[in-house]
């Protein structure tokens, strides 16, 4: 089988399938004429500090994600292991695929910005727990409970944020190659209630041992303190030291 048959073999049911997961609210009608489209470029590096333990820092940029303000996210965190096991070599260098169990607690300072006018900035504290469990055919199901503990105008308020997420793993042309496909729900107590649902779809590509890149596309609708919907295209680099 040529290179290009094998793309096209291997991405083409990742992405039909991403494109009907994140198409279902339209289907159901709910889309909306005014639903904005943005870009969402985003750079991650992964710094790992012992068996155990690893730094992730995080630069994002958004615009409409958090509010109608255009925002800068500036994530400092560490990863704990609290369970490693066993995988295939391939998967051994790979600090959280080689983990059921594990947690992130870090910080988040968001800039803001409104038609290029400084706005007040949102300091956050990071709390997030991961689980996952395999499934045959290379599937693996991850779950993730997470707290935002947010600082916004010296107001204090907690977001709670419930993620299940789907992947696939494989080897094309001997480059690990990981689509996925996930749904986020969260939990605002400035409005007492679920206030935002977010999907998600893409695919994560091993270039080399130190960067991998990550194309996605996602579905954000917002429910409080008002209705409104999203759609994103997402880049992210990744760079592994």
């Amino acid at each position: 089988m040529s290179a290009r048959r094998a793309l096209a073999r291997w991405f083409a049911a990742p992405l039909m399938l991403a494109v009907a997961f994140l198409a279902a609210p339209v289907l159901r009608g709910t889309a909306m004429a005014a639903d904005q489209t943005e870009f969402w470029p985003e750079l991650s590096a992964f710094v790992r500090r012992s068996g155990l333990t690893r730094l992730y820092l995080d630069l994002s940029y958004a615009r409409g994600k958090e509010s109608f303000n255009q925002a800068l996210d500036v994530v400092a965190c560490v990863d704990v292991s609290l369970k490693p096991i066993l995988r295939p070599v391939r998967r051994q260098e790979d600090w959280a695929r080689n983990r059921y169990f594990w947690t992130r607690i870090g910080y988040t300072h968001v800039f803001k910005a409104e038609g290029g006018v400084p706005s007040p900035s949102e300091d956050r504290g990071i709390i997030s727990f991961y689980g996952k469990g395999e499934l045959p055919g290379q599937v693996w199901l991850e779950a993730r409970a997470r707290a935002d503990l947010r600082v916004i105008e010296d107001q204090y308020s907690t977001r709670y944020r419930a993620r299940g997420e789907a992947t696939w793993e494989f080897t094309l042309l001997d480059h690990p190659v990981t689509p996925y496909v996930n749904v986020e729900w969260f939990y605002d107590t400035r409005y007492e209630g679920w206030s935002r649902t977010l999907a998600m779809g893409g695919t994560e590509v091993t270039v080399s041992k130190r960067f991998r890149f990550e194309l996605y596309v996602a579905r954000q609708e917002e429910h409080l303190p008002s209705e409104s919907v999203l759609n994103a295209f997402g880049v992210v680099a990744k760079g592994y030291h």
